[in-house]
Order: C-alpha cells, then structure tokens, then sequence
C-alpha cells in the first residue's frame, strides 16, 4: 500500500512540474495545489489537512517572509531616495574605462546593490544604468547581460533575507551560513574575472585578471582564521561594543537630520552610500540579527537622506515595499504548507525509502550525483529552492543522514545555475530583451561558469566537513 502511495505522490509531483514547466500554472498557485493534493493522497486525516497543512504550514516560515518585508522596505527606501543610482553613477565616474576593471568593479556594485535590493523592479532601475556603461566601453551585450547576471546572484548570497528560510527550514545557524557564503563568493568572483577575461579576448587583461586573483587570495588568507570550518557553530553573539557605538552613532545621525533640515539640503552625501552596505556590518561584524540589522539600516537611511517629507516617504517605503514582495511572500507560503505536508508522518513514511535510495550521503558521491543533477534545479525543478524542491528538502532532511548544513551547501550550490541561467526568470528575460538578445544566449553564455561554480560549492562543503567523508 505504502508503494502505492508513494508512487501517487511522485505523479502529483510529475504532473504539477510539467504544469510549471509549460506556465500553464505558476509556482505561487502550484505548491499549495500540490501540498494539498499530496496530503490527500499520502492518507492525511482531513482536519490535519486544514490544521496542519493549512493552517500551520501557511505560517510555517513566518520569520522568513516578515524579513522580507523589512528589506523590501529597506530596499524601496534606497529606490526613492536614489543611493543605488548615485553609488552606481559615482563608481562609473571614478572607475575609468579599461573594459576589464570598469566590468568587474560595476559587478561587485551590482553585487553589494542586491545583498539588500530585490525583485525584478530593482533589477529594471540598476539595469537600465550599469548596462549602457558596460556597452559604452565596449563590452559585448551578452558578456554585459552575463556579468550583470552574476552580480544579482552574488548579492543574492548575501542577501540577509534569504538568509532566514535556512534558519527556519533546516535550522541551520547564521554562523554556519556566513562560515561558508564568504569563501564561496570568493570562487564566485574568480568565476567572473575568469569570464570576462575570456570574452573580452585582450592579452593585455591577463595582468588585471592576475591581480585580481592575487587580491582575492590575500583576502581568502586574512579572513581564514574568522572562518575556520572546524569552528564551532553556534550563533554568535552580539559584539559587546557595538550597542553603545549604535547608540552613539544614532546620536549623530539625529544630529545630522536637524542640520540638513535646517539648512534645507536635498543632495545625497556619502553618508547615504553607506545604507546598503550597513545590513551586512552588523550581522557579519557586529553579530547581530538579521532582523534588527534591517530595522538599523532603514532608520540609518532615514536620518541620512533627511528631508522635511522623509516620515511621508518611509511610510510610502513601507506600503510600497511590502507591496512588491507580496508574490514573495504567498510563494513562501505555498512552501510552508508543501513542507508540512510532505513532513505529516503518513506521506513522509510512504516516500522516504525512495529518497533515502536515491540522495547520497558520502562526500564523493554528494559531489559527482550533485553536479549532474545541476540542471533539475533549472525550471523550479527538484533541486530549485523556490518550486520543486521546497517541498523536497524536509524529506531529505528527515530520511537521510545529510544535514541541514549539506543540504544548504548543495542548494547554494546548484542555485548557482539556476539563479544565473535559468531562462525562465523575470530578470533574466528583462536583461535579455533590453539588450536586445534572448535567454538562451545568456544561457550558453553563462552556464558553463556557473556550472562550474556549482561544482566548487559542492566540493567546498565537504572540505567544511558538513558531509562525512565515509
């Protein structure tokens, strides 16, 4: 009976892939469609079905989507003020115009944009500046529209708010996150210098691109001591100085508030470039929560763009950001009530014995079934945090012996090439049709690198000993 139902289960999975996979049903109606379905079949009892999965489950990732909100609010507070075209602007200005350097320094931007904007509207406003600078000095629309693709999702990793569904799924701590993010982007960012290298085909760039891989080395050196892979893991604690400096540095801000009120200033300073950036400080510097990190960053922000309308703009910042994630947050709770279901005693004792046959749980084969599988995460496939997968993970989790630390290694990991290749993302169509190409020449493109990229990741959690290697 138990294989009867597990093979239902696979065809409710099959069916509402292939719905995906066609758009003949988006992901934010498809996963709890199929949460739904799935309990129905797996046997769940009927007031567990409105209980658990429905009730229950549709909450089930609470912190996740409330972080959310508070940097859709962060993120539409830099949009109306304009700190990321003034940052952007201001690189362009003083960066000069080797093709090779401008590329990299406006991807690294691009990158420290998107640890705190989101969504494609974000995407659209940076695009339409960093783009036309790259084309400007010669870059290729593809090569532009690949590195462009790679800074998103360089940021995405260092998104605080995406941070959060580890914590709440595989209740894997901040520190362990950070632990391996920091020299992952290091491998990212070799990806690229090796890309844009390659497609700019200029010897005289294999200079910059040693001395790119020279300071990413020194940087890798310097920081291998705060992230030893055999540190223990637990959440860090606040840094003791950091209150009173906060306390002080609100003070300030305060202070600057009434100066530029009373003197009625309306420009940007450097003070406001400091926003984006701030989110990250604190938590990585300062151990703090992702949560009050957002709430410093806004009231930061706030005080450093003063203007006698600033109260009216955050609460427009607020409405209208919350606004643009709601799809966001309905698609986490589609995956909330996807993993309650698949987690219910009755489905997850039906399909486990299949998972447990196919998942490994050994370093080798972690790495070498991991990178040929790369390509389900493609589509909102198995392996896509955001489709298939979400309802996949918990299942993992509870019939193997991988860790929550493996599995978000190897989500990251194949994220790579879904976050950067996958033709179907919104921003990925946007850049594609902006620049005047289609998305799967941004695929070819870029799929190699990122491929590659998901490889190293997979390696380098084994080296972090978050899969056993026997």
């Amino acid at each position: 009976m138990s294989a009867f139902v597990a093979a239902a289960i696979i065809v409710v999975f099959l069916i509402m892939a292939g719905l995906m996979y066609t758009r003949r049903v988006s992901a934010l109606l498809a996963l709890p469609i199929m949460a739904i379905v799935i309990a129905m079949v797996g046997g769940i009892p009927g007031p567990d079905i409105l209980d658990e999965v429905i009730t229950k489950g549709s909450v089930k990732l609470h912190s996740a989507y409330t972080t959310t909100m508070f940097g859709a609010v962060l993120a539409e507070l830099m949009n109306r003020h304009g700190i990321a075209k003034a940052l952007v602007r201001w690189v362009a200005e003083f960066a000069g115009d080797n093709p090779y350097v401008l590329g990299m320094i406006l991807t690294i931007v691009t990158a420290l944009l998107f640890s705190t904007l989101g969504g494609l509207g974000a995407v659209i406003m940076i695009g339409t500046i960093i783009l036309p600078v790259m084309l400007s000095i010669g870059i290729s629309t593809a090569t532009a529209g690949g590195l462009y693709l790679f800074g998103i999702s360089l940021g995405g990793m260092f998104n605080l708010a995406n941070w959060q569904f580890y914590v709440d799924v595989l209740k894997v701590d901040q520190n362990t996150i950070i632990q391996f993010i920091v020299p992952f982007a290091f491998i990212i960012c070799f990806a690229v210098m090796l890309f844009l290298a390659i497609e700019l085909q200029n010897t005289k760039n294999i200079k910059y691109f040693i001395g790119g891989v020279v300071v990413l080395l020194a940087a890798s050196f310097g920081l291998h001591a705060g992230f030893n892979p055999t540190a223990s893991t637990a959440v860090p604690t606040v840094a003791p100085w950091s209150m009173p400096a906060a306390l002080v540095v609100c003070g300030l801000m305060v202070l600057n508030a009434i100066m530029r009120s009373r003197s009625k200033t309306a420009s940007l300073t450097w003070l406001a470039l400091i926003t984006p950036v701030l989110p990250l400080f604190l938590v990585l510097a300062c151990g703090w929560g992702i949560m009050p990190a957002f709430v410093a960053a806004i009231a930061f922000g706030v005080l450093a763009t003063w203007q006698k309308d600033s109260i009216t703009m955050l609460t427009r910042a607020i409405i209208d950001g919350i606004t643009t994630v709601i799809p966001a947050i309905f698609l986490m709770i589609g995956i909330g009530m996807l993993i309650a279901s698949v987690s219910h005693a009755k489905v997850a004792g039906a399909i486990s014995p299949i998972i447990a046959g196919i998942i490994p749980t050994t370093a080798i084969p972690y790495v070498i079934v991991f990178t040929l599988m790369t390509p389900l995460a493609l589509y909102r496939g198995p392996l896509s945090l955001w489709g298939m997968g979400s309802g996949l993970i918990t299942l993992v989790q509870n019939s193997t012996r991988l860790s929550g630390q493996a599995i978000m290694g190897m989500l990251m990991s194949v994220g790579q090439v879904q976050g950067i290749c996958d033709p179907t993302n919104t921003h990925n169509i946007w850049i594609a049709t902006y620049l005047g190409t289609d998305t799967q020449t941004l695929f070819k493109k870029t799929v190699l690198y990122a491929w590659l990229c998901s490889v190293a990741g997979l390696i380098l959690a084994c080296v972090f000993k978050f899969v056993p290697f026997q």
